[in-house]
């Protein structure tokens, strides 16, 4: 009897295992090298320092995200690039072929999702006192922005959009904190202090 259970029990418990993975495939996804969309593989021709080793050398970061109804999510990133115009990608791996879903600023968080597609928001830094967050939200079909705020950064400290840097500032003042609330009027609203 004892044998029998033993048996009872390591039977479903590789019956659970081929379930879990799913048939043929491996509990750790990968994007291969061969399956990177062309339009990412061929960014590296695109980049500003003109190096052309970078496009010979496997330069993308590829983190697993999530598994979907079609396949698996993996957010791309080259590891090359630095500063503020590096770019993002979602990209969606089937049976039949890896696909792009969205690009995006490489500066974002992904939240929930719906089906395993996640929330995406991205930053964009537009100026040394600008910058915007974009919400990108999966519609069943594709990601669509369904959000987009612009804040503000002063001093390298985002206070947020146009009102919440007023309430800041309005706060900073409370505080006796005048030269904080000088330089976000200054850089928010524009006003200039003699």
């Amino acid at each position: 009897m004892k044998q029998a259970l033993t048996l009872l029990n390591t039977l479903i418990i590789g019956f659970a295992a081929i379930v879990w993975t799913g048939t043929g495939e491996s509990s750790d996804p990968v994007l291969a090298d061969r399956e990177m969309p062309a339009a990412i593989a061929s960014t590296c021709a695109l980049t500003q320092a003109g190096d052309s080793g970078v496009c010979h050398e496997s330069s993308f970061d590829r983190r697993w995200v999530a598994k979907t109804v079609q396949g698996d999510l993996f957010i791309v990133t080259n590891e090359h690039c630095t500063g503020s115009d590096c770019r993002a990608w979602l990209v969606e791996k089937t049976e039949a072929a890896a696909t792009t879903l969205l690009s995006f600023d490489a500066t974002f968080r992904l939240r929930g999702d719906k089906g395993g597609y996640p929330v995406i928001e991205s930053y964009t830094g537009m100026s040394a006192t600008e910058g915007a967050y974009s919400r990108y939200e999966w519609t069943g079909k594709a990601y669509d922005r369904t959000a987009s705020r612009l804040v503000y950064n002063v001093d390298g400290v985002e206070c947020g959009t146009r009102e919440e840097c007023r309430h800041a500032a309005g706060e900073a003042i409370a505080q006796k904190q005048v030269d904080r609330a000088v330089r976000i009027w200054e850089n928010v609203g524009g006003v200039s202090w003699i």
